[in-house]
């Protein structure tokens, strides 16, 4: 049985899909029983027509919700109309591929595969309590299977295509605001973790470098671990672009500068969030 890639864009990023993340990916990972899609969200017909040649699968998303949330709606929707084995579900305007990453849809098939953030940061407290995305008793019962555990990034899910249908089903009952930013990924957590059956994978396979603990080094465009080894799937994860990491980000020698004063800014900010938990852990 087929595997699947699975992301979405819209007009804005559409560039980047077809030059830097689809670049990529063909040029690095073998998809010899792997379909890619990509669930629209506005592109441009040129844009579809170039993906269209590249026998990229399109899927018209649905025109209601923050993207964060219906990302997955819609990844639901087209998945139970197929029959795949396995699949990644992945962020598609701030990602690049640098290496093979077949191999994974082979291993630990029964689990989620994901990569927790290697520092501390202060995401559930801010998108649980802060936010007002979950009231009451759901608030709390989220709280305490989250609570004390490492932040399991969503941009990057290698997963069995049953359970990412039952997480996304949870999403649509349990998101009471889905026109908002962060619930997804509070569920993607609270589900992981509450169902148990997860696998963390190396930080090369969902590399967001504010978050990494031991640094990197980019060389002519190539992203790297601080011992040499070179990343499969680089994340320039934030918000908005003014929050990511590198400027010019994408595929290519000429690309990936680091905006060190916004990198070294947020470091700072993340060692100041693990020293407040310490101190009112204890």
């Amino acid at each position: 049985m087929k595997n699947l890639i699975i992301t979405c864009a819209n007009n804005k990023i559409g560039d980047f899909i077809i030059n830097d993340w689809l670049k990529s990916l063909k040029k690095n990972v073998n998809l010899r029983n792997i379909d890619v899609v990509v669930i629209d969200y506005g592109l441009s017909e040129k844009h579809k027509k170039l993906l269209s040649k590249q026998k990229v699968i399109l899927f018209e998303g649905t025109k209601k919700y923050h993207i964060v949330n219906k990302r997955f709606f819609d990844s639901a929707r087209y998945l139970k109309t197929k029959k795949y084995d396995q699949v990644l579900f992945i962020d598609g305007g701030d990602v690049i591929f640098q290496d093979d990453i077949s191999e994974l849809f082979e291993k630990n098939k029964d689990a989620f595969r994901i990569v927790p953030i290697g520092v501390q940061v202060l995401f559930f407290e801010w998108f649980i309590t802060l936010f007002g995305n979950f009231e009451g008793k759901l608030k709390n019962s989220i709280w305490r299977v989250v609570k004390n555990k490492p932040v399991i990034n969503a941009g990057v899910i290698f997963a069995p295509v049953k359970k990412l249908l039952e997480m996304s089903d949870v999403m649509q009952k349990l998101i009471k605001s889905k026109e908002s930013f962060g619930p997804d990924q509070i569920i993607v957590n609270y589900y992981i973790y509450k169902n148990g059956h997860y696998k963390f994978l190396d930080s090369k396979y969902n590399f967001m470098m504010s978050t990494e603990k031991n640094g990197f080094v980019v060389k002519k465009g190539v992203f790297y671990k601080k011992n040499g080894e070179k990343v499969a799937i680089v994340h320039n994860a934030g918000q908005m672009d003014f929050f990511r990491p590198i400027d010019d980000f994408g595929y290519g020698e000429s690309k990936n500068k680091i905006k060190h004063l916004l990198y070294h800014a947020k470091r700072t900010t993340y060692e100041i969030i693990k020293t407040y938990k310490q101190i009112f852990s204890d």
